[in-house]
């Protein structure tokens, strides 16, 4: 900065606002100090500008498992929305472990990063509102207290709710749900929202903890089979843990939908293409992403948080579901 400065014979904080407060510079000479700098090959220190600015043009994102294909577009989302405004989107990892996300948050609050999107590991999550009073924290696919924190989800309790719907309407009289992990809103609003419409249709049910892997959903029902008698229908808390279950069922050829029918939440790339393709609830994910980065930057202008953004979802109906068998009402031993 100091040799651009003495080329061009102008102060060292003159060719600093150039980069950082470009409208205090005149046009013609900003011109002339970028061109030095390209022929000087010299490029701004960003950590060092965000010190003396006291902010970066970086948002961090925190998601519990950038592994789960749901993930994905969320990120895509907030990055292309994150560009239309100059700044550029770091993603973080937690793994689902709450002192991995606490690490994390504060490494990004040290980066004085303009803001924070974060899908939290627990609902126990008091230290993210703590960040929210330095820096615009915006709590995606969870919900959070804390009248210094925007929040954008989906409709996961109407989602739930329309599955029910359509099963009941398939003549379906008895659900298996598998849950998702605990202390995870998301979890408990699937849950509440499959419980409630059970209910009003008087739909008898069993719930059995899951969590939201593949792995999770093969687990699940392998040791749920013997008590399933009757069972015309799983419901999924996330589409890996339903592909978890397909598979244990073609394991030991129960088929599908023949015999039960098996749903998901989310929708993610490979629920069309699976087999049988998977009926689910679709999550507007990529438009999540765009509304959190959105989300910090009226925040950034001063903005107070708003009620929480719930986007709507959609039952996306697919080979996975069918009529309800009366012909066949349990599930044979010799099999399972």
């Amino acid at each position: 900065m100091r040799e651009i400065a003495r080329k061009l014979g102008v102060s060292t904080s003159t060719v600093s606002r150039a980069f950082s407060k470009p409208e205090m510079v005149r046009p013609e000479l900003r011109e002339r100090i970028l061109e030095v700098a390209r022929e000087l090959d010299y490029k701004p220190n960003p950590i060092a500008r965000a010190m003396v600015l006291g902010q970066s043009d970086l948002i961090g994102l925190v998601v519990p498992d950038i592994t789960n294909p749901f993930f994905p577009a969320i990120v895509r989302g907030a990055e292309d929305e994150a560009r239309k405004h100059g700044l550029n989107l770091i993603v973080c990892n937690s793994d689902g472990h709450v002192a991995k996300e606490k690490q994390y948050l504060h490494s990004l609050h040290d980066l004085t990063v303009a803001g924070v999107i974060v899908a939290s590991a627990s609902r126990r999550d008091a230290y993210v509102a703590e960040l929210a009073a330095g820096i615009p924290v915006v709590v995606m696919d969870r919900r959070l207290s804390g009248s210094l924190v925007s929040q954008v989800n989906a409709d996961n309790y109407g989602g739930s709710k329309a599955v029910v719907d359509y099963l009941a309407g398939l003549g379906h009289r008895k659900l298996l749900y598998l849950s998702g992990p605990p202390m995870i809103s998301t979890t408990e609003d699937r849950l509440r929202g499959f419980r409630d419409q059970c209910r009003l249709h008087h739909i008898s049910f069993d719930v059995v903890r899951a969590g939201f892997d593949i792995d999770d959903g093969y687990g699940a029902m392998k040791q749920t089979e013997s008590m399933i008698d009757g069972t015309t229908g799983v419901v999924c808390a996330n589409d890996l843990c339903a592909f978890g279950v397909l598979a244990r069922l073609a394991e030991v050829g129960v088929p599908v939908p023949e015999r039960i029918s098996v749903t998901g939440f989310d929708d993610i790339a490979f629920a069309r293409i699976f087999s049988p393709s998977l009926t689910t609830v679709r999550q507007p994910t990529y438009e999540m992403g765009r509304r959190a980065v959105r989300a910090i930057l009226d925040m950034r202008a001063g903005h107070v948080p708003r009620q929480p953004v719930v986007l709507p979802t959609e039952l996306v109906v697919r080979d996975s579901t069918a009529l309800r068998n009366t012909s066949v009402e349990h599930f044979s031993t010799t099999i399972l």
